[in-house]
């Protein structure tokens, strides 16, 4: 068995036990900035693979200049390491003496890859490195972002519901401020008309028939409001509503 050869398979070790820190740190850097864990560990290991971006994700990250910086830098360090065990792969298998080495080095690579893998991953290592970069980079941030998925399950029990206005309800006609939905512990973060989104509508904004109103709130209080399309949350007429409630358990 060729001496050259081992130590370069040590190297790749070594490159790939880096590239899963990297990855990591990189995710963490993507969380910081509003990106949920798992979908933030994903765009990370997507980055550096160069697999596995959809087109809604890429343009989550170009709409933010810092995720653009990050994933940019993952996408050149995945490049980089890439070439990396590529030369180191064909230098360990050109120093080969005898053809039965090849399978060989290939088993030593897959099992130490693992090996490897397994060691960095595990629940102590992982939990120190992530604590050290998120403190190291905390330091170079002024100000942390949740996402909005975060916000919406940061409070179990509490999600989004979407009111339909039909013809004859009493929301209809009314506006957010004499809706009764902040009586209610509701608060509106949209309206649907057509075809057209008002996010954060103000307190004048008039709800008219065929609107969407996209509530936040705890689910249960929804439920109890409108459970069947036949009540409303409580307004100044304590009229009864023809709208339908459509709750999103998921809250996000």
């Amino acid at each position: 068995m060729s001496v050259i050869a081992l130590p370069l398979i040590g190297l790749m070790l070594l490159v790939v036990g880096i590239t899963v820190l990297v990855v990591k740190a990189g995710a963490i850097a993507l969380r910081l900035t509003g990106k949920e864990a798992q979908r933030a560990e994903f765009q990370a290991l997507s980055a550096v693979t160069g697999t596995g971006f959809t087109t809604r994700e890429s343009e989550l990250v170009m709409a933010d200049p810092r995720r653009r910086r990050i994933i940019g830098a993952l996408m050149i360090f995945g490049n980089v390491v890439l070439v990396t065990l590529v030369g180191l792969l064909v230098g360990s298998f050109a120093t080969t003496e005898e053809q039965y080495e090849v399978p060989v080095y290939v088993l030593l690579l897959v099992v130490g890859a693992y090996v490897v893998y397994r060691v960095l991953t595990a629940k102590g290592v992982m939990v120190r490195w992530d604590r050290w970069v998120d403190e190291h980079l905390r330091k170079r941030l002024r100000l942390r972002e949740h996402s909005f998925a975060e916000v919406l399950t940061l409070t179990p029990g509490y999600g989004v519901a979407e009111l339909r206005v039909e013809a004859g309800s009493p929301f209809a006609g009314r506006t957010l401020a004499r809706s009764g939905f902040r009586e209610a512990g509701l608060l509106v973060l949209a309206i649907r008309r057509s075809e057209v989104v008002m996010p954060t509508p103000a307190a004048g904004d008039t709800i008219q028939v065929g609107d969407q109103v996209i509530c936040y709130g705890q689910l249960e209080r929804m439920h109890e409001l409108v459970p069947d399309g036949s009540e409303a949350p409580p307004g100044d007429g304590g009229e009864a509503p023809s709208g339908k409630g459509e709750g999103d358990s998921g809250g996000s």
